[in-house]
This record gives C-alpha cells, structure tokens and sequence, in this order.
C-alpha cells in the first residue's frame, strides 16, 4: 500500500551503521566522534582544505572581477559606437 522510497531506507541505514560503529569504537577503545575530531592527523587534513578552498575563493575572486571589467569595456565600446 504505501511505497518507501529505496534511497530513504539505505540513507537510514547509513545512519544507523554509522551510530553503531560510533558506539563500538566507545565501548571497545573508549574513543569518542570528538576525540577523532581533535586529534593531530584529522586537523592537520582540515586546514589542508580549508586552505585549497580559500585558493580556489581567491582565483574566483579574480576572475570574476576580471568578467566584470571586461562586460564593463565591452559596454563601453558599444556606447562609444553610437555617439
């Protein structure tokens, strides 16, 4: 009669593997989702990241700008055309 979607049940699944595997790393080596989090290896990978986004920020940055001056000469010489 009523029809789950499949993507919902295996999304729940993942959700429920996932807290299953957080309680036995708990239970087995008194290890937490936060002491993973603060640990040396996974904030060394998090500013590796943090710093290709903000390369990637700056390279949009400039050419967008870039874009922009260009639309702006473009408008420029078209209005130069008809005066």
């Amino acid at each position: 009669m009523f029809r789950t979607n499949s993507r919902k049940r295996g999304f729940i699944k993942a959700i429920i593997l996932i807290i299953i595997a957080l309680a036995l790393l708990k239970y087995f080596y008194n290890l937490t989702f936060f002491d993973i989090l603060k640990s040396d290896v996974v904030t060394d990978i998090w500013a590796i990241i943090k710093s290709i986004f903000g390369i990637i920020w700056d390279l949009l940055t400039v050419m967008l700008d870039f874009l922009k001056q260009m639309v702006g000469v473009a408008q420029n010489s078209v209005e130069s055309l008809k005066n």
